[in-house]
């Protein structure tokens, strides 16, 4: 089924950004409830496209924890929120709003992370969606790269794709951390990121994952994150890690985004890595993040 099968009682219209990956949406207005042939259109563009963006945008928190709770695709025990939320972020969180991250930017603080990624791998139960709104932007810079997993596990010879389905990787959140600017802000917070990260055991994910909606295959590593593979030596797990970690960055698998304030997007993490470019120091960037809850990651 595609968008256009389900898209008769609908205003909301999908135009892909680019080859890879990603749709924009129009005929939403987060402001506002959205009905369900409305849902249907965007959750179809979703799993289509691994990445949809809304523009010209004007919400509150509430506005976007609608949004992102209408990403919730899993049947979640009672009383878990869809919308997870880590200690090691907690120097982030928006006052009265544990769910959500104020990620701000300016000439006093400069961007951190400027590596390809998946947010929270090192979890068990990593989030199956990143919902961010782009509240103040830079005149220049401050792009975010997205990249497909599916591409780059496709792009692969068979023989290769069937070694990697057999294979398990270890995911490492205290080595994602080894950064001083991450552990002052940890510091600060009253946190220590040692003791924090000591009490977290590195996950364990299979190297390919199968997508719980669509069934597609996607590569699902995460360079700061992991760490080995289960059965191979040291020596073999960085070689075969290194070559993934380059192969995954072909820019045939990726769209660039060009934020403007006001943008919303939401990416799915069990299918996409993704860049923030952190090249506009000095200048203001604030985004609002909320992520949507995931669950144990399986082979098939």
């Amino acid at each position: 089924m595609t968008t256009q099968d389900i898209a008769v009682d609908s205003k909301v219209t999908v135009h892909p950004v680019s080859l890879a990956l990603g749709a924009r949406l129009e005929g939403v207005d987060l402001t506002q409830p959205i009905d369900e042939p409305d849902w249907a259109v965007v959750r179809q563009a979703f799993a289509d496209h691994s990445l949809v963006i809304v523009r010209g945008q004007d919400i509150t928190v509430d506005d976007q924890r609608r949004w992102a709770q209408g990403f919730s695709e899993l049947d979640l025990p009672e009383g878990v929120s869809p919308l997870e939320m880590r200690e090691h972020t907690s120097m982030f969180t928006l006052e009265g709003h544990p769910d959500t991250l104020a990620l701000h930017n300016n000439a006093d603080r400069r961007p951190g992370l400027d590596h390809w990624h998946t947010d929270n791998i090192g979890f068990v139960d990593p989030p199956s969606a990143t919902v961010l709104y782009a509240k103040v932007t830079p005149a220049l810079g401050g792009d975010t790269l997205f990249a497909s997993m599916h591409l780059a596990f496709e792009a692969l010879s068979r023989p290769m794709q069937v070694f990697l389905e057999s294979l398990d990787a270890v995911h490492d959140m205290r080595q994602a951390f080894r950064n001083p600017m991450l552990e002052e802000a940890l510091r600060k917070k009253g946190i220590d990121p040692d003791e924090h990260f000591a009490r977290h055991e590195p996950a364990v994910h299979p190297l390919v994952r199968t997508h719980p909606v669509t069934g597609r295959k996607a590569l699902f590593l995460s360079a700061p994150h992991t760490t080995g593979i289960v059965g191979l030596s040291d020596k073999e797990a960085r070689t075969l890690l290194q070559f993934l970690f380059h192969h995954c960055e072909d820019p045939a698998f990726q769209y660039r985004h060009v934020w403007q304030e006001g943008d919303v997007l939401v990416w799915d993490n069990r299918a996409l890595q993704h860049l923030p470019v952190a090249d506009y120091h000095p200048h203001e960037r604030l985004m609002f993040r909320m992520s949507v809850s995931g669950d144990v990651v399986r082979r098939g």
